[in-house]
């Protein structure tokens, strides 16, 4: 199956930077139907050409230049020939991935859970806006809106004696 694969892909191949691997963008899009059913041993490598290849389509319909991406194309092919190369001289079968596994919630949350699971990074960042609550709180109880908003203790002490 492999053998197939890579046959085909070479004789697909195309050399990067070659301004002359398609005569017009009506032969660009043959090729580009041709690649994606056979990059479906690897789904990055899949995925990745469909977008280049629709970038190419969508820079030459609007009239744009298009090389850039159409030479990501040629290189995704590239790689996957030299996958399948790989995978062909050290006898390696295909893996499968497994999907990723999501992180499972406790019942009950606790601080011990928040330590182990959230990123050092969301600590600080937490930490940070207090700190800055904090400072900005006191900033604003100096100014002149704050003084005017709070009754005045003066006024406060004489109400309470009378």
């Amino acid at each position: 199956m492999n053998d197939e694969l890579l046959t085909e892909l070479r004789r697909l191949q195309k050399t990067r930077g070659d301004l002359s691997a398609f005569s017009s963008h009506d032969d660009f899009l043959p090729w580009s139907d041709e690649i994606p059913p056979l990059l479906e041993f690897d789904e990055s490598l899949c995925n990745k050409f469909v977008f280049w290849a629709d970038h190419v389509k969508s820079a030459y319909r609007m009239g744009r230049s298009h090389h850039d991406a159409l030479g990501e194309c040629i290189g995704v092919v590239n790689q996957a020939i030299k996958k399948l190369e790989i995978r062909a001289s050290s006898n390696i079968e295909p893996h499968q991935t497994e999907p990723a596994s999501d992180l499972c919630y406790p019942d009950k949350i606790t601080l011990k859970w928040l330590y182990q699971h959230v990123p050092w990074s969301m600590w600080v960042g937490f930490i940070g806006v207090l700190i800055t609550t904090f400072s900005l709180g006191i900033v604003f109880s100096e100014t002149e809106l704050y003084n005017s908003l709070k009754p005045s203790s003066e006024i406060s002490n004489v109400k309470t004696k009378t």
